[in-house]
This record gives C-alpha cells, sequence and structure tokens, in this order.
C-alpha cells in the first residue's frame, strides 16, 4: 500500500473514532448536563427575583421575559397567599397547576422552616418528564413580604431533544467530510517528500548522480536525503576510481603486450639467426609475460581477498625470525643497486596468524619503500613489541605524501605520482595489504611527512617468544 494510501486511511479512522466517541460522550450526558444547566439557570433566574425590589427599572415584562427565556412558570403570592403575579411558559406540563391552595400553603410553610428560607422539592413528574418545584419568601422569614414559586423541566422536550441531536449529528457530518479533506491533504504532504526522494533514488540507481535530495523539512525524509547524498557521492567516487582502474589496467596490459608482440616480432624478423640477441629478446618476452602473469595474480589476490573467499590459515610463528629471512632475500638490492635496509628488530615475538599472507603484507610494504624511497636509496625497518603486540614499520626517505592524500593511499591503482620513481609493480599492493590486514583485524595505517618521508605500520596480536639461548 502506497505510504499516502495508509496515512490517509489511519488518519480517516482516528477522526472517525474521535467523533464516534464523542457522539457517545455527548448522547450519555445530554440528558444530565441539560438537568444540571436547568437546575443552575433556575437558580440564577430566583435570585433575580428576590432582588428585584433593589432594581429602580424593573417592569413585568421584564419578568415575562425572564419566564419565556427560561421555560419555566412563575407564581409569586403575598403574605396573605392572594395572587401578586404569574406566568406559565410551561402549559400543561407545569406542576404549580396541580397544586391547590393547601399544597401550596404547605411549600411556603416548610420554606419558612428550611434554614435558608428555601424549600426544596424533589423532582416531580409530569407527562413522563421531571419537573422542579422550588419556593422562596421575600423579605424576612419572620415576617415575609411574600412567596415566590418556581417550576422548570429538567428534562428537554422530544422534539428539543430530537433537534439538538440532529443538529450536533449534522456538525458531526460536517467535521468528518472536513477530516477526510484535511487527512488526504496531509498524507500527499507526507507522500510528497517521501515520491520526491524515491523517484531521486531511482535515478540513482539509472547511473545518474547530479541529482537534488530533497527531504522537504522532514526529519526522517532529510535522513533519507543525506544517507541518499552520502551514496551518490559515492556511487561518483567508486564510478571514477572504476575508470581510473580500468584506465591503469588497460595501460599496464597495454604496455607488456606491445613488447611481448615487438620482441616476438623482431624475433622472427630480425634476429632468429643471432644466438645473442635472439636469447636477449627472448629474455624481454619472459619478463614481461612475468609481469602480465604478476599483474593478473594481483588482480585476482585482491579479488579473492575483498569477496572473502580465501580463509586464512592461522599458525604461530615467530615474525622477527620472519623479518630477518625476508630481508636476506634483499641483499641483492644492496649488492646490485646501492640500497641500504636498517633493521631494529626487537626480541623474538611469536603472533597467531597466517604465514604466507604476512609475509605478502611485508614484501609489498618493503617494496613500495624501495620503489618510492629517496635518492639516498635507504629504507628502515623498524620492529617494536609490547606485552600483547608488536608493531612493524617500514620507512622510505622519499618526498613524502600530502596530508590530504594520505587516506587514499590504500585504494586500489592509487600512486602518489609527485613523489613515485622510476615504480615497478602493479599498483594494487597496498590493497592487498589493506585487505590482509582486515582479515586479521590489525590495525594498520601510513605517515608522511613532506620532503623527509613516509612510514607505513601494522600492529599484529601475540606474545613474546622464550629466549632458549643460555
Amino acid at each position: 500500500m502506497k505510504v499516502r494510501n495508509t496515512v490517509w486511511l489511519y488518519l480517516i479512522i482516528f477522526t472517525a473514532l474521535m467523533l464516534l466517541l464523542f457522539w457517545v460522550a455527548f448522547l450519555s450526558s445530554f440528558e444530565a448536563n441539560y438537568k444540571n444547566a436547568k437546575i443552575r439557570d433556575t437558580k440564577k433566574a430566583a435570585d433575580y427575583i428576590l432582588n428585584i425590589e433593589n432594581d429602580e427599572n424593573f417592569t413585568a415584562d421584564m419578568l415575562n421575559k425572564l419566564a419565556y427565556e427560561n421555560n419555566m412558570c412563575i407564581l409569586i403570592l403575598d403574605q396573605t397567599g392572594r395572587l401578586v403575579y404569574r406566568f406559565d411558559a410551561m402549559g400543561e406540563s407545569c406542576v404549580l397547576h396541580s397544586l391547590n391552595y393547601l399544597e401550596l400553603y404547605l411549600c411556603r410553610a416548610e420554606a419558612a422552616a428550611s434554614p435558608d428560607g428555601l424549600f426544596h422539592a424533589r423532582p416531580l413528574n409530569r407527562f413522563g418528564k421531571e419537573t422542579l418545584l422550588l419556593a422562596y419568601i421575600l423579605g424576612e422569614r419572620e415576617s415575609p413580604a411574600g412567596y415566590v414559586y418556581l417550576n422548570v423541566l429538567l428534562e428537554p422536550l422530544d422534539s428539543e431533544a430530537a433537534l439538538v441531536k440532529n443538529q450536533i449529528f449534522f456538525i458531526l457530518a460536517m467535521l468528518f467530510a472536513l477530516g477526510v479533506c484535511v487527512s488526504l491533504f496531509i498524507a500527499r504532504r507526507i507522500e510528497r517528500p517521501v515520491k520526491r526522494v524515491a523517484r531521486c533514488a531511482k535515478k540513482l540507481s539509472q547511473g545518474e548522480s547530479n541529482l537534488d535530495f530533497n527531504g522537504q523539512g522532514y526529519a526522517e525524509t532529510e535522513l533519507i536525503a543525506d544517507a541518499l547524498r552520502f551514496a551518490a557521492a559515492e556511487i561518483s567516487k567508486v564510478g571514477g576510481l572504476r575508470r581510473d582502474i580500468v584506465a591503469n589496467i588497460s595501460h599496464d596490459l597495454r604496455t607488456p603486450l606491445t613488447m611481448v608482440k615487438a620482441y616476438a616480432e623482431m624475433l622472427r624478423d630480425i634476429s632468429g639467426g643471432n644466438p645473442q640477441k635472439r636469447d636477449e629478446h627472448i629474455g624481454i618476452i619472459i619478463d614481461e609475460s612475468d609481469r602480465l602473469a604478476s599483474l593478473v595474480k594481483d588482480i585476482l589476490d585482491l579479488s579473492a581477498l575483498e569477496s572473502g573467499v580465501v580463509g586464512l590459515n592461522i599458525t604461530e610463528f615467530d615474525i622477527t625470525e620472519k623479518i630477518s629471512g625476508i630481508m636476506e632475500r634483499y641483499k641483492i638490492f644492496s649488492e646490485r643497486q646501492g640500497y641500504k635496509f636498517i633493521l631494529s628488530l626487537g626480541n623474538p615475538f611469536t603472533v597467531s596468524a597466517d604465514t604466507i599472507k604476512i609475509e605478502q603484507v611485508l614484501y609489498n610494504l618493503i617494496n613500495n619503500a624501495v620503489n618510492y624511497t629517496g635518492e639516498n636509496k635507504t629504507v628502515y625497518i623498524v620492529q617494536r613489541n609490547s606485552k600483547n603486540h608488536t608493531l612493524i614499520e617500514i620507512t622510505d626517505t622519499g618526498a613524502g605524501i600530502e596530508k590530504e592524500l594520505l587516506p587514499l593511499i590504500f585504494d586500489r591503482y592509487y600512486r602518489a605520482e609527485k613523489s613515485k620513481r622510476d615504480v615497478i609493480g602493479t599498483g594494487l599492493g597496498l590493497s592487498i595489504v589493506k585487505q590482509i590486514l582486515k582479515q586479521h583485524n590489525c590495525r594498520f595505517g601510513v605517515s608522511s611527512i613532506m620532503g623527509v618521508g613516509s612510514t607505513f605500520w601494522f600492529e599484529i596480536s601475540g606474545g613474546e617468544a622464550v629466549n632458549n639461548e643460555q
């Protein structure tokens, strides 16, 4: 069901329940409220009559209007019981019509005996309707100037009740119709930003990125819009990264393939009869084929690591010994190309990890340092042990990396172009390092100072090995 229809339905149900509750409350309390209102109005009328003598502008018409507006009967007698004033607004419903002189006398006698000078008659029944009879003493109780009798219906007439109920029902029907319209308007207002964000999300899924995600002021839709803005920005970054990766892979593949083809043609056309040139060209073809194989291997390794297909073969080994063994293989760089590798290793330290994967991390980080170190060709490898962790740092002495570029270093195919030397590699080494260390739940990172060099580090859990040498 659509958001608009759902919200509209809930609001309609809520409106109907509220109006139904009002109708039930009105029906259950209508007669009680009418009765209380009539008693209250009757007592106000009595107070007015008792204070008539203080009103200089009093006329009989004022009493007539009072009786007519309150639908009551008023009877005023003097101290001897003779009629002074009478107005009947109730007709045959009035109880006063059925009382004889003795009953009127008993009423005023009871009023005279009461503490407040008032006769409180019990509700009387007249033609199936409750009526209230009140009797008051005019003047002093010991020497009354007269007596006032009031009679009023405590229940509405059937015609009055029907009229009021019909009016209330009509008002409730109008309110319900208004509620339907207002709820539909509110539902559409709520639906509009949701549909707008949904349309933008659909366009985003179709490849559009320049979109206006406007939640139109609602906190929830603004939250969704913010999430989609972030997703659009990330998708745009991924799109750019994908284009870069395709371009880099195309470049890296095209170069060795071109060389393989060129030297194969040279081997076929020129150097086939010259053993020395033939061997040289075959060597170049083999080297470029190895580059292609290395690139494909790194791509497959990274894809496998990112997809989680490759598991870890966890064993315990001495990482200090592992670093020393790896550095033995780099002596050829020192002997042939003048590189200096300065080691600062701690005590033997045992870790639980995948030996082959950690070797790959060390090789990639050291190769990266070799590629980007400065003209002095110096690389520092430092191990710092603590109780439960060992920290490995590989530092080059190159040009450094700008601060804003550091978060990109571990991305696929990212290379700090401003600081690289004649780099040999696929551009995927640091991405592979990142995925392996994430699989091992290792902390890792990079720091750099422009003109000084860069330090890549990672921390792996373990404990110091026991030194058995005496």
